[in-house]
């Protein structure tokens, strides 16, 4: 289940290929490609619709992928006892540090040093979680202004998702 950030969609780079590691895998990919309403609490509106796309689905097998705003839907994967890929979670938010806290389902997370969400939240102590710190990268993990060290850093954190994907679980 691939759930986008604010401003960051299913069809930006991280999500792009995250989806097509879990395909590549033998996994199929459900999506949320609607955009948070302008006018409304943004948190909400995806914990309900990461609770209602989960629901939508008949899938043995659930892996949730979340981009920033997506990762308010932490709470909801440690309920379910869900693996999930966080990139660049929101560690300002108690609610989602709490849950990586806690969850007990194994969990990738990349953040970078450079990011606000990242480097001023509390950072999860868990041994459930993989926890990749990339340096210098903004919030979408793009190297300012220099497009090919940005791919290389797709590269490396779709290595991580697919390495993540292919685990047995």
């Amino acid at each position: 289940m691939l759930l986008p950030g604010a401003r960051y969609f299913s069809q930006a780079p991280l999500l792009w290929f995250a989806r097509e590691a879990a395909q590549a895998a033998g996994w199929s990919a459900l999506e949320l490609s609607e955009r948070a309403p302008a006018d409304g609490d943004p948190f909400a509106w995806m914990r309900e619709r990461a609770r209602s796309t989960l629901g939508a689905t008949e899938a043995q097998r659930v892996v949730v992928v979340g981009k920033s705003l997506g990762s308010v839907a932490a709470p909801l994967a440690l309920e379910q006892r869900l693996p999930a890929i966080w990139l660049t979670p929101l560690l300002t938010r108690p609610d989602v540090v709490a849950a990586l806290n806690a969850t007990e389902a194994p969990a990738l997370i990349v953040g970078s040093s450079e990011d606000p969400t990242w480097s001023e939240g509390e950072q999860p102590v868990n041994d459930a979680l993989e926890i990749v710190e990339l340096e210098g990268l903004d919030h979408s993990l793009q190297a300012e202004g220099d497009p090919l060290a940005s791919l290389d850093v797709l590269r490396e954190v779709v290595e991580r998702i697919a390495g993540f994907l292919e685990r047995p679980g």
